[in-house]
């Protein structure tokens, strides 16, 4: 159960604007509160939505556990909830996929096989492919992604990605669980599909193979709001301002996160938030505000598209509340 410390603030976040604050005038009690206020205008909807169950490793989870973390681009940090809990990073590490094949090939080589357009269809459809799959996340695309991974055996390129992860939230405690490791029939045709296209070249069960470890690495909300947070700070470490990827290869994935990242609701959650997200179907979403912070949320139950239900009610009163819309100040 999530505790919930700051009851006697009003749910509304339908705030004047002298109420308003910008997160760069915050400090981390202020941050605190207003994600409290948040968590507390989502509790309506803790109960709506359901777990994924076509994946074995989903179907046993508990369907409300919940967490929320925030980490800003100068490294303060706030989590709520269950932030030990790990959870699976699913379609979320397809944007690591991505920018690990662009590290390695190339933006060139990398939209010579995978579009830039987002889709109406789900992120596991094979409609509205043709010559190259719609954009890199949905599985077509993470499919060629990790096709394009450079590495003598799928071993090594799995340990690239797994090293990318640990790299980009500062934690060594994140890994993959080989046990849940499930490639569903729709991918298998997807993969194939794409082989037969010329799209992607190699063994296709390696391929899949190094796809599916991907998806199930695990990590908790802190540890996903501090990649989001390099993400914003334009590569850069909030903590230590090393550069961790390159800013070309960050304007990329930012963009295509924005125009892609929640599935083919993107369009709708840009309008609610103003800022660029990855959602996966273990429950998790990843948002990214440019230049200000990383914010995780994790709650397993889903709407339709498999986004978090809570999860995005909880971006989207941040949005509000701490004037995180990229578009307006």
């Amino acid at each position: 159960m999530v505790e919930i410390s700051c009851v006697s603030y009003r749910v509304s976040l339908d705030l004047d604007k002298e109420e308003k604050m910008r997160l760069k005038d915050m400090d981390v009690q202020q941050i605190s509160q207003k994600l409290d206020l948040a968590i507390l205008s989502s509790e309506p909807l803790k109960f709506e939505g359901r777990v994924a169950t076509y994946l074995p490793a989903l179907k046993d989870i508990n369907p409300d556990s919940f967490a929320v973390a925030i980490v800003t681009a100068d490294g303060k940090t706030v989590c709520k909830g269950e932030k030990e809990t790990k959870f699976s990073m699913q379609s979320i590490s397809k944007v690591i996929d991505l920018i690990v094949a662009l590290e390695d090939v190339g933006t060139q080589k990398v939209f010579q096989k995978i579009g830039t357009q987002c889709t109406t269809y789900p992120y596991n459809s094979l409609r509205g492919m043709e010559e190259k799959a719609s954009n890199p996340f949905v599985n077509a695309g993470a499919i060629t992604s990790c096709s394009l991974i450079q590495g003598k055996n799928t071993e090594e390129k799995f340990e690239k990605v797994l090293n990318k992860v640990k790299s980009l939230s500062g934690s060594e405690t994140v890994y993959s669980r080989p046990e849940f490791y499930f490639v569903t029939d729709i991918n298998h045709s997807i993969a194939y599909y794409l082989k037969g296209k010329g799209i992607i070249d190699g063994n296709v069960d390696e391929i899949l193979d190094l796809y599916v470890r991907n998806c199930f690495i695990e990590l908790n909300v802190e540890e996903l709001a501090k990649i989001g947070a390099v993400l914003s700070n334009s590569g850069r470490d909030p903590n230590s301002g090393k550069q961790l990827v390159e800013r070309e290869i960050i304007k990329v994935a930012l963009s295509l996160m924005t125009t892609c990242g929640m599935y083919e609701t993107s369009g709708q959650f840009l309008l609610q938030t103003g800022f660029p997200a990855k959602s996966g179907v273990s429950g998790g979403i990843m948002a990214v505000v440019p230049q200000k912070c990383g914010i995780a949320t994790y709650a397993p139950r889903l709407d339709e598209t498999g986004n978090s239900i809570r999860g995005n009610k909880i971006l989207e009163e941040l949005a509000q509340s701490m004037t995180l819309n990229m578009f307006v100040e």
